[in-house]
């Protein structure tokens, strides 16, 4: 885990590093990218947008670690799994990382996102407990390869704690809210 964070980390520094030397090429959009992974943090998941991502191939939505769906552990590998949904544009698949009490559809994704080469970067987060329910609230820069303005702000994952009673779904980690949607 702190491998990959390491790394994308790293792979930030190296794109700011090429950029001071002046061999990042002219394309700011890059740049700018880059620059608000760095300022992250510890990033969790930094995944940048792919051409075109309007459909998803096979492939592409081969490669979703829809295991993370189920997971009850570790709310990043929730956020990897939503990230990676949405660089491809596999809307439905991100739109199943929210709880269904946020009522986020793929129609509502799609619309935020589709045909604005989104670049997500997730720092790391904190886990808190209240009522019953587990919280993980972490970080987000949402970049726009159309020109639209970043956005920056945060991500919230909840799940019933282990409490006697609770369904297999509510133990689950879902996406309940971000401040960088318009919904």
């Amino acid at each position: 885990m702190r491998t990959k964070a390491a790394l994308a980390v790293l792979l930030s520094g190296s794109l700011l590093a090429l950029a001071a030397c002046g061999k990042a090429g002219e394309d700011p959009a890059v740049l700018d990218s880059a620059s608000a992974a760095a300022d992250a943090g510890d990033a969790v998941v930094d995944v940048g947008p792919v051409d075109g991502a309007t459909s998803v191939a096979a492939p592409a939505a081969s490669t979703l670690d829809t295991a993370a769906l189920t997971e009850r552990r570790d709310p990043e590998r929730l956020l990897r799994y939503y990230v990676s949904a949405v660089r491809i544009g596999d809307w439905n698949a991100a739109a199943q990382a929210w709880s269904l009490d946020a009522e986020m559809t793929a129609q509502k994704l799609q619309g935020e996102f589709g045909g604005a080469k989104p670049r997500l970067a997730v720092g790391k987060g904190d886990m808190e407990g209240a009522a019953g329910s587990l919280y993980y609230e972490a970080p987000i820069v949402v970049d726009f390869g159309d020109g639209r303005t970043s956005k920056r702000g945060t991500i919230v994952l909840r799940r019933v704690n282990d409490v006697p009673g609770a369904s297999g779904s509510q133990l689950n980690w879902r996406i309940e809210r971000t401040s960088t949607l318009t919904q």
